[in-house]
């Protein structure tokens, strides 16, 4: 595909569908792993929104990755009981993670919960102290929204039943 996008030929579909499945080997989620390792890539391929195991990405934003990215997908998943012991991949919540990654991840998953595939992407390739002071703003940021939410609220609520029981009537008149 990498070649197909750099000369152009063959054409390629609108959207691309990866289908992972949800199928664990070894209680370890394939579909959670390979889009754990694409995200960190800086993939385009998000979730379907409507069925699970299923990746799909937009043709000219795969193509405009593919062109520019750097990485290779060299992950090989086989069902064997343990790790081999040289290996760059770490188990971590039902998914494969590179090993030097496993601290950032545990660390925004502590400090921001679970964020979107996009922020976690730029939060885990900074250096600690810039992902410390990120995470910081983040934190201060959503604070300083909340309490403009709190003070600017309105404490009386809309009846919205009454809305429902009025009737509209056609008034009929001159035409204007």
């Amino acid at each position: 595909m990498q070649d197909a996008s750099l000369e152009g030929f063959p054409e390629s579909p609108k959207s691309v569908v990866l289908i992972t499945g949800k199928s664990d080997y070894n209680r370890v989620s394939l579909n959670s792993t390979v889009k754990a390792y694409l995200w960190e890539m800086g993939s385009p391929f998000l979730p379907c929104k409507t069925r699970t195991g299923i990746l799909v990405a937009k043709a000219h934003s795969l193509r405009m990755w593919l062109k520019d990215s750097p990485f290779c997908l060299d992950l090989e998943l086989k069902n064997r009981p343990s790790l081999p012991e040289m290996n760059s991949m770490q188990l971590i919540e039902g998914c494969f993670i590179r090993r030097g990654l496993v601290p950032a991840f545990k660390e925004i998953n502590e400090r921001l919960g679970p964020v979107n595939p996009r922020k976690f992407a730029r939060l885990a390739l900074l250096s600690n102290e810039k992902r410390e002071k990120v995470i910081q703003a983040d934190i201060e940021g959503r604070r300083e929204k909340l309490a403009k939410l709190k003070s600017t609220a309105v404490t009386k609520r809309r009846n919205t039943k009454s809305f429902r029981m009025n009737k509209f009537v056609r008034v009929s008149g001159p035409a204007k």
